[in-house]
């Protein structure tokens, strides 16, 4: 029998399978995606169209059927199928002979989940239907005495010394560890050389070579309703739970709580995936204790880091791990590069040898290291986080990225992308098992409910459903796709000549693509002023500088690239993609490259037509009605750039209340992930200047979305902003946080759902909320993830900030059917930043339009 790895791009195949997961979609070309196993347990995606003679077939959850001449389809490394003109089902009456029990497993694991609708239902009967965070409440603690301790270090502390880490606070953590060690119980510091402890300490100990003694400073009264009082009672809470889960779980860290056991592994032995848990702890001010619990999969593999770089592959900037059946301290780093000190040789700043300093400190045993001595090892600097270290591979195993993942073990990384895919009533049933493992804390005696509770939060009404995206006309419609295709865009580009850019060894494919691009752009009620297009030689970096050269007087420019993995095949062809964005963007012409693999996919068409329409000057839609009175938007992001260590700035500077964008720009290079004040001084008099000259005025009200912390002085940006009252009378300062935060779902009384985009909830007594900007009807795989409104500074209201931030994602004009996840004032700020990194962009350069997008 045929199996995933029989599939073949564009040719026809017969295979059997069992339908693990039905995934309908509300949208204009796709009726449904059909998530299936082949014989062997191997993923594999079944997309039926709406034009498809099949589309009103019904599927059955974990029925086996044969496909008879399905054509299969391959993108990145990705293997799917879709069916042909002469598509047939058969329904089989039984499970195939020759299924094996991993694709038996997955069935039965999917018949299982829909059977635990009724425990579930037993587990949430106190829930009525409706949308739920899902978090759970650990219990009340609305104030908490501890022992306050001042640390002695008889000769004090040299900050020089390579002992003390980070400084005193890096020390001060380390001595809380040590102490946290000691008593079994919570310790967290209190400042430098200071520390809180739930149980009395009192013997001395020994840190980096100093004595430390606690001097007992008395008993106190930690309150959650106070702001400076939250943050270390949010540790000793954090600390209680690891210790609740140690011996069930491999904690690494809060956020890192492994299963023991894998749950995938690879038919190849090469890679296993366990299940990971990570926990967000919140103590709301009323003194709630909440967890937030999300669910992933930690990869492993099953082979040392030296057999990695034996078998020819780059091991620089890899993440490794200490194995830890051989290795007893855990640990986990990125190796920097490889070295020639021997395994066996003195290392002058150590003082011994790397094998001795194992032996000494009893990392390994003698027989394991005398083993690992002969051998050669090899050796490498790797960088820890807090400190780096001279390693033998052999010790360590590579934690595989996804991209390694897929060039490995393609087949393993078919079957984890689908797994870890997780539908809302499946997390669920994940998260309270692991909440109910939990049982009383042995500290604090914290019980958590394994219900999943909004205690603490207030929803938030968003009508995500109205047509409120306005097109040509004024007419509104309430996605992009629908508007586009009924209405035409809001407002053509002033000027629209285009050039058109392609291989000569792909002009046939590339000529159809053109004319129906230019279909596109017809139906929707704008089409370009002048049309050229231009042959071009793959081959050298400098030919392509020669042709981007030649690119003058146009508005726009699209150029058909090869895909990726065919140029890294070739041996005397560059890739023109980076030459010619470098190019087009130091030239400031905007440029829309479309990989040879996406010519033919139409649905790339209408994202590519509006993208296009926005690059040159033209408003594919606009937000009709934006709540509150805001007239400008400001986004700020800091990208890194690995190869400099630094970090570039990033603003999309001129986002009108509406939601349309006048312009942005690429700052001065950052120190660390923060925008010091004068760069966002200097963005909002660039804003001041650009507003002016085009809405003949200043803004009254704007509000400022950092992605991310704001990591600065607020308090010093907020006097510095009020000098300028006089042309900004009303700013606002929100946060717009992508991670650790609780996924939104929808109970329906018998199982969790995906909720609807625009579900969202604000906290009663504090200045965070969270909102689902993606969802139903909008058809995702898995659970969408919300993201996190904080209001740090202004008088509007956080439900206010909140929807705006909703309706400011679904301004994003190059993605035609789904909103993007983030505002486009943060979105397009990273877009911006990463542009300008690359080099895409002119660094300090005012940019109008969207070049980036």
């Amino acid at each position: 029998m045929h199996t995933r790895k029989d599939i073949r791009s564009d040719e026809r195949i017969d295979i059997t399978v069992g339908v693990v997961e039905i995934d309908e979609w509300d949208h204009h070309t796709v009726a449904r995606k059909i998530l299936l196993t082949d014989i062997e347990g191997n993923n594999v995606s079944l997309t039926i169209f709406n034009n498809n003679d099949c589309a009103s077939y019904e599927w059955n959850v974990g029925r086996w059927y044969r496909l008879e001449e399905a054509v299969g389809d391959v993108y990145n490394g990705e293997k799917q199928l879709k069916p042909s003109w002469d598509f047939n089902i058969v329904s089989l009456d039984k499970t195939p002979s020759e299924a094996t029990d991993e694709a038996i497993r997955q069935l039965s694991e999917e018949e299982s989940a829909e059977a635990q609708d009724s425990t579930s239902s037993k587990s949430a009967n106190s829930l009525g239907r409706g949308n739920y965070l899902l978090h759970y409440c650990l219990g009340e603690l609305p104030e908490l005495q501890v022992h306050s301790y001042q640390l002695r270090v008889p000769g004090g502390i040299d900050e020089q010394d390579d002992g003390v880490e980070n400084g005193i606070v890096g020390f001060t953590a380390r001595v809380a560890a040590q102490f946290r060690y000691q008593t079994q119980g919570p310790v967290t510091t209190n400042g430098p050389l200071r520390i809180y402890s739930v149980s009395k300490v009192s013997n001395p100990i020994e840190v980096a070579g100093h004595t430390v003694k606690p001097e007992h400073t008395g008993v106190e009264t930690l309150e959650a309703r106070s702001f400076d009082d939250r943050e270390p009672l949010r540790e000793l809470v954090k600390q209680d739970l690891k210790a609740a889960l140690v011996g069930q779980y491999d904690v690494k860290a809060i956020n890192s709580i492994i299963e023991f056991e894998p749950e995938i592994r690879a038919n190849s032995g090469d890679f296993t995936a366990s299940r990971e848990y990570k926990c967000r702890i919140w103590i709301d001010p009323d003194g709630t204790v909440i967890c937030g619990v999300d669910s992933s999969y930690h990869l492993q593999s099953t082979f040392s880091a030296a057999e990695y770089v034996r078998n020819g592959h780059e091991i620089e900037g890899v993440t490794v791990e200490h194995d830890t059946d051989v290795y007893e301290n855990g640990g986990t780093g990125t190796v920097q590069e490889l070295v020639e000190t021997g395994y066996e040789e003195f290392v002058d700043e150590m003082g011994s040898s790397i094998a001795e300093y194992h032996r000494t400190r009893g990392y390994v045993n003698e027989e394991t290291i005398q083993t690992v001595a002969a051998s050669e090892p090899i050796m490498a600097q790797i960088d820890y986080g807090t400190m780096d270290g001279l390693q033998a591979l052999e010790y360590c195993s590579v934690v595989p990225t996804l991209d390694q993942l897929k060039l490995l073990d393609g087949d393993f990384h078919g079957r984890f992308q689908s797994v870890s895919r997780k539908r809302p009533n499946e997390r669920f049933s994940i998260a309270r098992s692991f909440i109910e493992s939990v049982g009383t804390t042995p500290s604090l005696a914290l019980s958590p409910d394994s219900c999943p509770s909004n205690v603490c939060y207030d929803e938030i009404s968003i009508d995500a459903n109205r047509s409120n995206l306005r097109f040509k006309n004024g007419k509104t419609e309430s996605y992009g796709a629908k508007g586009l295709d009924r209405h035409g865009v809001y407002q053509s580009p002033p000027s629209f000549d285009l050039l058109f850019l392609y291989p000569q060894r792909y002009q046939d494919e590339s000529s159809d693509f053109v004319r129906l691009l230019l279909k596109k752009l017809h139906a929707y009620g704008t089409s370009p002023t002048k049309i050229e297009r231009e042959a071009y030689a793959l081959g050298s970096e400098f030919d392509y500088t020669q042709v981007a050269e030649q690119a003058t007087d146009f508005d726009g420019v699209v150029a058909v690239v090869p895909d990726e993995g065919w140029i890294e095949k070739q041996t005397d062809i560059d890739d023109p993609y980076p030459e010619f964005k470098q190019q087009f963007g130091q030239k400031k012409l905007p440029s829309q490259m479309v990989a040879v693999s996406s010519l033919s996919e139409d649905d790339y068409l209408g994202n590519i037509a509006a993208g296009l329409v926005a690059k040159c000057g033209g408003i594919p839609w606009r937000v009709h009605d934006v709540p509150g009175d805001t007239d400008v938007f400001i986004g700020l992001d800091v990208t890194y750039d690995a190869e400099t260590e630094q970090h570039v700035g990033a603003s999309a500077n001129v986002v009108l209340g509406d939601g349309s964008i006048l312009a942005s720009q690429s700052t001065s290079l950052q120190n660390g992930e923060t925008f010091q004040i004068d760069d966002i001084v200097d963005v909002i008099k660039n804003l001041l200047n650009i507003y002016l000259e085009e809405e003949e005025g200043t803004p009254n009200h704007v509000v400022i979305h950092r992605d991310g912390q704001f990591y600065l002085d607020l308090e010093a940006l907020v006097e510095r902003l009020e000098k300028a009252s006089d042309l900004i009378p009303k700013f606002d300062l929100v946060e717009i946080r992508k991670s650790g935060n609780p996924r939104i779902a929808s109970y329906t009384g018998d199982r969790f759902e995906s909720a609807r985009k625009g579900a969202a909830f604000e906290s009663e007594n504090a200045d965070h909320a969270y909102l689902a900007t993606t969802g139903k009807p909008e058809r995702l795989p898995g659970t969408p993830q919300p993201i996190r409104v904080v209001k740090r500074h202004g008088s509007t209201d956080l439900s206010t900030l909140t929807k705006q931030a909703y309706w400011l994602s679904e301004a994003h004009v190059a993605s035609i059917s789904r909103s993007t996840r983030l505002p486009i004032t943060t979105y397009y700020a990273d877009r911006c930043a990463e542009h300008a990194r690359k080099g895409y962009l002119l660094n300090g350069e005012l940019l109008k339009g969207v070049p980036y997008v």
